[in-house]
């Protein structure tokens, strides 16, 4: 990754969408960051916990190589997101069953994640982000979040972004990019994980207001738009592994409600990105083939890198630093877990709890594992 001037082409940092595994990409991200160059520019676009990640790296971006740190210290402080579900699944169970019976009510998520909002409040600043982005260091910031449509069920992607506005000649994918100052308003919408966290009201710009959930239930990694920045080349941080080896199908009892979901999340929030990422390069090698270094029709290869854990390996993480301390129901962690155990056990369990798992020394732990890939990662060539 060489240094370039302002007017050059800038590096694209995609982070996609992760939940409580944020902390393995910020550890990525300061990795990287640490190895860039100062004046080499950026355009950072995040979903769900990268949304997070990408905002807070924006904010910090004046403090240089050290920005990333800045990021990893808050991820680190990301813990107690949610009120304990000891306390709050009766009333949530209350409500279900007097809807069930015809009685009134209104139940928009399982879990009460008000400490969640009130963290986000006090550890972003969206004044100091709106004097950034768009400046020298930090050309664009965007977050994806997934519109709750009025009517029917079909949604589109809304991309807010501050500072340089991508070129969508040629539009996005039922994604809609809407120019905006980022508020804590949109990293939370986000990263509002259906059924888990409510929707989230975003009031601004007016136009686009409404209610908004998790952009990874859509677009959990912006890797086409990231293209439309002119970008010369990408770093794409996943909190999931790709590119899975091929497996046998194993013989043995039939899989619980664990594995089964953990297998549907992990292809809801990865799949597309693997598809996207074999595109590029399929589109790199057809732009060589026909034109070596120059462009074509306007369009150029775009090296990339990937970082990401290898799979299982997070679920691992997480089942340690759970098992590491006693625990009990006052504990929020426990009865998430405990809730986990009773649709199942093993990898299924460890892989949806590294989801869900807000925890300090599983924070630590993903942090470190997050640098040494990145560290891996950068010390190979770029794909093309």
């Amino acid at each position: 990754m060489t240094g370039v001037g302002a007017g050059e082409a800038p590096l694209g940092l995609v982070i996609s969408g992760a939940a409580a595994r944020g902390p393995y990409e910020a550890g990525a991200i300061a990795e990287i960051v640490r190895a860039l160059p100062p004046e080499r520019p950026l355009v950072l676009l995040g979903t769900s916990s990268g949304a997070i990640t990408a905002g807070l790296l924006a904010q910090h971006a004046g403090e240089g190589r050290e920005a990333g740190e800045r990021v990893c210290e808050v991820w680190r402080d990301v813990h107690g997101v949610y009120t304990n579900p000891v306390l709050t699944l009766p009333g949530t169970g209350l409500a279900l069953g007097a809807r069930a019976l015809g009685l009134p009510g209104h139940v928009t998520s399982v879990l009460d994640v008000a400490p969640l909002e009130d963290l986000a409040r006090q550890r972003f600043d969206p004044a100091v982000v709106a004097r950034v982005v768009g400046g020298p260091r930090v050309r664009s910031l965007g977050v994806a979040a997934t519109v709750v449509p009025g009517r029917g069920v079909a949604a589109r992607t809304r991309l807010f972004v501050a500072g340089e506005q991508p070129d969508v000649g040629e539009p996005l994918h039922a994604t809609d990019v809407v120019a905006t100052r980022v508020e804590a308003e949109h990293l939370l919408a986000s990263a509002a994980i259906p059924v888990l966290f409510p929707p989230v009201w975003v009031p601004e710009p007016a136009a686009q207001r409404g209610w908004y959930i998790d952009g990874g239930v859509r677009l959990n990694a912006p890797l086409d738009a990231a293209l439309r920045f002119g970008v010369g080349e990408l770093l794409v941080v996943s909190g999931h592994s790709l590119d899975p080896a091929p497996v046998e199908v194993a013989d043995g009892p039939q899989p619980d409600l664990d594995q089964a979901a953990a297998v549907s999340v992990r292809a809801v929030l990865t799949d597309a990105l693997g598809d996207d990422v074999e595109a590029l390069r399929r589109r790199n090698r057809t732009i060589r083939d026909l034109a070596g270094d120059r462009e074509v029709a306007g369009h150029r290869r775009v090296p990339f890198r990937v970082v990401a854990p290898a799979d299982g390996q997070l679920a691992g993480l997480a089942r340690r630093a759970f098992d590491a301390r006693a625990r009990g129901p006052w504990d929020a962690s426990w009865a998430i877990e405990r809730l986990l155990t009773a649709g199942g056990g093993g990898i299924g369990r460890d892989e949806l709890l590294s989801l869900v798992f807000f925890d300090p020394d599983y924070a630590r732990a993903q942090i470190e594992q997050g640098r040494a890939d990145a560290r891996a990662v950068l010390a190979e060539d770029a794909r093309e």
